[in-house]
């Protein structure tokens, strides 16, 4: 059975990921924004608390034995019973308090140290909350240090119930916003998707035998596989024909040796020599033909073959073979130069016109390869030059030898037969073929162009 990750569909996984993802996140997000709302609200609170509790500080008198607590207070609040607010003076045993504590449950100060402070952010009392805030201070009088714990108290209740209700315009905030984001996000994968659909669609009328190949209006991130998608439709519909057209021409070779076996056999005696040297006749247009059919062709998925170690190759084997007649081959490969498509393709390639360069030159080849590289291609093309200081070809005869379909003898071997071989896989290659006279050697130059 497949898995979940498998049997759903692309946009699905990535809708419920982002999904799961945006409501994590603005719920993290608004987690830190109450508890930050409320850390700077207790901030805040402390400060205020923390000056109520310096003013009745100052405000303390202590004279014979008694405090003595001016009319003013640091705040109107302390003088209103039940007022919210309430401070507490306890030194030794004597305690003071607000008039805003009459009939008031508070909490109770406990003694502090000098300069110990305490503050509770949730004082509970009867399942009151309060804030609570403490100190314990020296006062100084002219006989002796006094130690004193100084407390102020805030009912907590509106601070409790505004939190929550922060909470609640928060969380309807966050799911209205969350509501909003995935509908957006929805319309854009809705909208960011419709090139695979259009994607899938192609491939579809293609299934059903569509001629037509992909479009280049495709977005920047799918141009590539479109492009190379259609290279590979290419190259099957080219490597399609020139076994058709192999067949074709197998067939059209045959057609007269066979029948001069057909008419030798009716004849008496039979001939057997001549049925022999047409056997041989067909056996060589079969291999002949075998060898053009295995030209593969550009493929849209292989590794680059590295040129500079096919040309060395090519030029020592010729080398030893026509090693009397001491022909100097002038090499120039760009560096890191790569062929990509098979290397029996590039090794008949070089190898036709380079036996044939080897066969008509005086004494000097020259070999130029260089790099072709083209805008939006991740791999690069070849610019092949092979030129030599022979007799050249003929201008008239030039155009005749690159017509497609015009081919030299089926069944021979030679110099027309390499340069058929070499014009088919060029063309499987979607590349260039052009015979020129060389303006340095003053032979023939052959130039190709296979496209990245």
């Amino acid at each position: 059975m497949l898995g979940f990750g498998q049997r759903t569909a692309l946009k699905t996984r990535v809708l419920l990921t982002s999904s799961l993802a945006l409501i994590l996140a603005l719920s993290l997000m608004g987690v830190l924004m109450q508890q930050a709302f409320k850390e700077k609200t207790l901030q805040l609170v402390e400060e205020r608390l923390e000056g109520y509790l310096y003013a009745l500080i100052a405000y303390i008198e202590y004279d014979e034995n008694q405090l003595v607590m001016p009319d003013n207070y640091p705040t109107p609040r302390m003088e209103q019973p039940a007022s919210g607010i309430y401070g507490q003076i306890l030194i030794r045993d004597f305690l003071w308090q607000t008039p805003s504590v009459l009939g008031q449950d508070i909490p109770d100060i406990e003694p502090l140290d000098i300069n110990q402070r305490v503050f509770n952010a949730r004082e509970e009392l009867d399942d009151v909350p309060y804030f609570y805030l403490s100190q314990g201070v020296a006062i100084e009088t002219d006989d002796e240090v006094i130690h004193a714990t100084i407390a102020v108290s805030e009912h907590a209740g509106d601070f409790y119930q505004e939190l929550a209700a922060f909470r609640d315009s928060l969380l309807t905030w966050i799911i209205i916003i969350s509501g909003a984001l995935l509908v957006v996000q929805w319309v854009i994968m809705y909208w960011a998707t419709r090139p695979l659909k259009r994607l899938m669609t192609d491939l579809y009328r293609l299934e059903q035998g569509a001629g037509a190949i992909f479009s280049e209006d495709y977005p920047l991130e799918l141009r590539g596989l479109t492009t190379s998608l259609n290279r590979l439709i290419e190259n099957e519909r080219s490597s399609l024909a020139r076994q058709r057209r192999t067949l074709g021409d197998l067939a059209h070779s045959l057609k007269t040796p066979l029948a001069i076996v057909h008419s030798a056999l009716d004849n008496q005696p039979i001939d057997k020599e001549v049925i022999q040297q047409q056997i041989t006749h067909m056996d060589e247009i079969v291999a002949y033909q075998l060898k053009r059919a295995a030209v593969a062709g550009h493929r849209t998925f292989v590794r680059g073959v590295p040129v500079i170690d096919v040309v060395d190759k090519i030029i020592g084997s010729l080398q030893k073979v026509h090693h009397r007649r001491n022909v100097r081959v002038k090499t120039a490969v760009a560096p890191g130069a790569e062929f990509f498509g098979e290397q029996g393709d590039l090794m008949e390639l070089l190898g036709n016109l380079l036996e044939n360069a080897f066969k008509w030159c005086d004494m000097h080849i020259h070999v130029t390869i260089k790099t072709l590289i083209k805008t939006g291609r991740q791999r690069t093309g070849l610019i092949i030059t092979i030129a030599d200081d022979g007799p050249g070809i003929a201008e008239q005869k030039r155009e005749t030898l690159l017509q497609r379909g015009v081919r030299g003898d089926e069944k021979v071997t030679g110099h027309g037969i390499g340069l058929s071989i070499v014009t088919d896989i060029v063309e499987s290659y979607q590349g260039e073929l052009s015979i020129d006279r060389d303006p340095e050697l003053k032979g023939a130059q052959f130039k190709i162009i296979l496209p990245p």
